[in-house]
């Protein structure tokens, strides 16, 4: 309630300001049918190509997808895509590929990009997808997911994908604009954007928010029934700040972004006291970066840049220790991390060669620092203190050779140096994209990847873990065949086949026997094979079909894992439907995500769930003035997911239905 009433009266000061003119995603409605179920892309290969010529199943989401479905984090958007789903353990969302996840990781094997720029840190290699994430969704031009492991064009990380999320530009909001939010839990958010391109060619973009929410009142773990009725209460609370600006003038660039955000955490991780509210985390990372891109020649484009970054977490755990002979006494123990690093790329692309385009550059990044500490505050008692710097560098190159008008031989190779590893990586990438008819296109993939160790799985030595300064690097191998139909008239009917080999993936040593116990090490091996089938319609009037169903099945035959990876459902089922309603005065979004059951880390049986959500939002604004009302998980499902390692629980209980009313107003 008291959400909705801040709602409502930041609302109410919309209606003195100047009404808009235009409406920032119309031009999506206007692209011809063809081009929305074949457009360009530009992650796959470093330059720019149809998606039906890359390299790569990409899928592709685009801001007028956002505004369909009234998807609210980049974890929702990425929920969507066929292959790929996500689970939030109450902390943090994680996200699986084709089959495989392993719970806990934080996204460390998606590589997650903005605009080419690489986002994951440099201490846990996280990639966040939640209210952690750096840009509003509605920033976002489109989302470019390239599944298969992606190291032969970006190095590390990109062992099961690589996320690339396009922002706007200025131009397209041409104005500027006022959104709040409310909704149930008492969730809030407002935001002012102002977007602009000037006569002289200078364009602009600023974005600020804010987001609250209290999060579920109360929520009932079993496994704490001896600590007040086993009721988390008021314990779930969640905020985060965005600040992010963009300018472009001529050939040069900026970017620049800030987040900070804040989660209780009511699942007593780490062996925290139960309901106590003190326990919680704080993410906060920034970056900026000036990229210079010169059509140098009438054949050549260079492009060059540079950026920093930081990033820095710190959590809070109250435990129960004994302190001086006595037993039982609450101490506050400090978890945190601090990396700084900055870098640079210099890259060429160019047509110079008859029936060649390609492109080559080297990437370079100094980790600053990279710094782990863990202590207790009174009593200070220091149990973790760790710091590391280093370089990366990559060097890479890929060539699409038009070997017949209707043939495409997409060669790449890229050479790694990370100073967590002591050896060079070489990973390479081929596909054959054939057009087998005009509107018929098959392709044959093969990739490989690599992953390095991160200072967490290096260093970490609290309780539960111990350093291993002797783990390497993860490998995967990816085969992939393509078949993709667009016949014309808004359609599009994609089928792979996949299989991917991951080998010394690092897994925490659980056996106390051993000398390796509570170490990461190179012991994980895992199978990943399955298919998958989409198919989607578009039509001029805004209406819009799409389903996919993906089938994996991923097996484990690592030291102390064999047989059905966990976190791991064999089907995904998702529909996507758009009817435009009173001439497309309003749009009805409705999407229905089926995942199928799982295993937990535990090996209990988790059973499948239907996720349904509903959005009806104006399509055009009204005296300057947009709309929408969206309802999560419409069915009200209580469906489980699987907790991740460090919590004493199993499994993990999801909200129930709630909804959120929206109001955004263009001047």
């Amino acid at each position: 309630m008291r959400g909705f009433m801040r709602f409502s009266i930041f609302s109410c000061a919309f209606a003195a300001l100047k009404p808009a003119l235009a409406d920032d995603n119309q031009q999506l409605y206007d692209m011809p049918l063809d081009e929305l179920v074949n457009v360009e892309i530009s992650s796959a290969s470093r330059f720019k190509q149809k998606s039906s010529e890359a390299p790569s199943a990409v899928e592709v989401l685009t801001a007028k997808d956002i505004a369909s479905f009234g998807w609210r984090t980049l974890a929702d958007a990425l929920n969507a895509i066929r292959g790929l789903y996500v689970r939030n353990d109450r902390n943090y969302s994680y996200l699986g590929a084709r089959g495989f996840m392993r719970p806990g990781d934080y996204n460390s094997r998606i590589l997650i990009m903005v605009d080419g720029r690489r986002m994951n840190d440099a201490v846990y290699d996280s990639g966040f997808i939640g209210e952690e994430f750096m840009l509003d969704m509605n920033l976002i031009e489109r989302i470019e997911y390239l599944p298969g492991s992606g190291s032969s064009v970006y190095g590390a990380n990109a062992l099961l994908g690589v996320i690339n999320v396009i922002t706007k530009q200025g131009k397209d909001f041409n104005g500027g604009k006022l959104y709040a939010e409310g909704g149930s839990q008492g969730m809030f958010r407002v935001r002012g954007t102002y977007g602009k391109q000037f006569d002289n060619g200078l364009d602009v973009l600023l974005n600020a928010s804010q987001y609250s929410s209290d999060g579920a009142s109360s929520l009932y773990f079993p496994q704490f029934s001896s600590i007040d009725g086993g009721f988390s209460r008021d314990m779930d609370h969640e905020q985060s700040s965005r600040v992010f600006t963009q300018a472009t003038f001529r050939d040069f660039t900026f970017h620049g972004g800030f987040v900070d955000r804040y989660k209780q955490d009511p699942t007593a991780s780490s062996g925290s006291i139960f309901n106590d509210k003190d326990n919680y985390y704080d993410d906060r990372s920034a970056y900026m970066d000036l990229d210079y891109n010169s059509q140098v020649a009438d054949n050549l484009n260079l492009e060059l840049r540079g950026f920093q970054h930081w990033y820095n977490y710190y959590g809070i755990t109250p435990y129960y220790a004994t302190v001086g002979g006595q037993s039982n006494v609450r101490v506050l123990n400090y978890d945190s991390a601090n990396a700084r690093w900055w870098g640079g790329e210099f890259k060429l692309t160019g047509t110079q060669f008859q029936s060649h385009k390609w492109a080559t550059g080297v990437d370079f990044q100094y980790d600053a620092q990279q710094q782990l500490l863990n202590y207790d505050v009174n009593p200070y008692q220091v149990y973790a203190s760790s710091t590391r710097q280093g370089t990366r560098l990559g060097i890479y190159a890929q060539d699409e050779y038009r070997v017949l008008e209707n043939l495409i031989l997409n060669t790449g190779a890229r050479l790694d140096q990370n100073h967590m590893i002591p050896d060079w990586q070489l990973n390479p990438r081929i596909g054959l994209i054939w057009e087998a008819m005009p509107a018929l296109t098959a392709k044959l993939l093969y990739s490989s990847a690599f992953r390095a160790p991160n200072v967490f799985e290096r260093d970490y030595n609290v309780l539960g873990y111990a350093p291993n300064p002797n783990n390497r690097q993860e490998l995967i191998k990816s085969y992939e065949a393509v078949l993709e139909w667009r016949p014309g008239n808004g359609v599009r009917v994609l089928s792979t086949l996949f299989l991917n080999n991951l080998d010394k993936l690092l897994i925490q040593d659980q056996n106390p026997a051993s000398p390796t116990y509570l170490m990461f090490i190179n012991a994980g091996k895992y199978n990943a094979r399955g298919f998958e089938f989409s198919a989607e319609k578009q039509w001029d009037s805004g209406r819009m079909f799409k389903l996919s169903w993906t089938h994996t099945n991923t097996q484990a035959a690592g030291t102390g894992q064999n047989g059905w990876a966990p976190a791991s459902p064999n089907n995904m089922v998702k529909l996507h439907y758009v009817e435009p309603l009173f001439d497309d005065l309003f749009r009805l979004g409705v999407e229905e995500i089926f995942i199928d059951q799982q295993l937990t880390l535990a090996g209990n049986l988790l059973p499948a769930y239907h996720l349904m959500n509903l959005n009806l939002a104006l399509s055009k604004p009204f005296h300057g003035l947009k709309a929408g009302l969206t309802m999560y998980n419409a069915l009200d499902q209580h469906y489980l997911v699987a907790a991740s390692g460090d919590q004493s629980l199993d499994a993990l209980t999801m909200d129930g239905r709630t909804l959120r009313l929206r109001l955004e107003y263009g001047f």
